[in-house]
């Protein structure tokens, strides 16, 4: 059976994950990873035996991959990316795809110009249940859609590691916006957004941001945003998506995965609640959304099937994330321009 030779560039907590995957995948090769650190090479021969680069144009070069996952910091990713796509490379390039709607049309207009693929990685769009509601407004099951409210909250633990290298708009909050345009089936239009930055401001980042949205028919949608969760908190996040409609409603909750584990007194996380979806593992391999997204490139690839979500919808969430910043640093609604 053919296999896809895959490179990896970044072995951060995600890259590594991402090299797992590849690694105990039946279509794929994890054919070489890159890592500026060369610290990690070791590790890498140590757990994959594949080749490693501490310079990924190098490995780019070898002709010993088909495809490159890029996993570097969000500010990171238009050099590799366009690089990768150059080189003739196939691309999945972890979300946000850039900081900036200009740099993300940058690194499209390269992979058009190159004739690769490129799937941004949106992890929860291979979440069943997001699916399940997206496939409620689809069917009409849900009917006019009315209004959308969404909430990732963060321990402040995220705040301190992160330091201010990124906001969580982009961070986490990319999430949202691509749920709520793709399950409502609409483009935001319009945003009011505001911002509070106090018991973070030591680690250079937000406690909260709000933000009320506008969709193109009318319908309305609301996010909540807030890495100010105390550092005990069961999961470390507390996520929901609802969508009220003209015929139902449908919500998902997704703290509470179906386990829980209670300790004794005087541990750090006395009450725990299990992560089942994302990434879990099973008889020693991971499982779940991040496989299922890494699964989806993969055949995608092999045999010539279009991926899920389209660039465009990766590029419209960093717009819209751009005229947020826009709303709470001027304290204005912002339209959101047309790309």
């Amino acid at each position: 059976m053919e296999k896809l030779r895959v490179g990896m560039i970044g072995t951060g907590f995600i890259g590594w994950l991402h090299a797992r995957i590849y690694h105990e995948s039946y279509g794929a090769q994890l054919a070489a990873v890159a890592d500026s650190d060369k610290n990690v090479k070791k590790k890498v021969k140590d757990t994959f035996g594949c080749d490693f680069y501490t310079d990924y144009h190098e490995m780019l070069e070898s002709g010993k991959i088909d495809a490159v996952d890029i996993c570097l910091p969000d500010i990171n990713h238009v050099e590799p990316a366009v690089a990768a796509a150059e080189a003739g490379k196939h691309i999945l390039l972890e979300k946000p795809m850039a900081r900036t709607a200009a740099d993300c049309i940058k690194i499209k207009a390269a992979c058009d110009k190159a004739g690769v693929r490129l799937l941004i990685a949106h992890v929860l769009r291979f979440d069943p249940g997001y699916k399940r509601l997206y496939d409620a407004v689809k069917s009409g099951e849900v009917g006019d859609v009315i209004h959308l409210s969404a909430e990732r909250k963060n321990s402040r633990l995220l705040a301190e590691r992160l330091k201010g290298r990124t906001s969580m708009l982009f961070y986490v909050g990319v999430h949202d916006i691509d749920l709520v345009q793709w399950c409502a089936g609409k483009r935001i239009t319009r945003v009011y957004a505001q911002r509070i930055v106090n018991i973070n401001k030591k680690w250079n980042s937000e406690d909260c941001i709000y933000v009320l949205a506008n969709l193109g028919d009318g319908t309305i949608a609301n996010f909540e945003y807030a890495w100010t969760l105390p550092e005990n908190f069961p999961t470390g996040l507390k996520s929901k998506l609802e969508i009220y409609g003209s015929k139902s409603t449908a919500f998902l909750n997704r703290m509470n995965q179906g386990v829980e584990i209670m300790k004794e007194k005087g541990t750090d996380l006395p009450y725990e609640l299990t992560d089942m979806l994302h990434w879990p593992e099973l008889n020693d391999r991971i499982v779940g959304d991040l496989k299922n997204e890494l699964d989806h490139f993969v055949d995608a690839i092999l045999k010539d099937i279009d991926f899920v979500m389209p660039v465009e919808d990766a590029i419209s969430a960093i717009n819209v994330i751009e005229s947020i910043m826009e709303s709470y640093k001027t304290g204005m609604p912002v339209d959101v321009k047309e790309i």
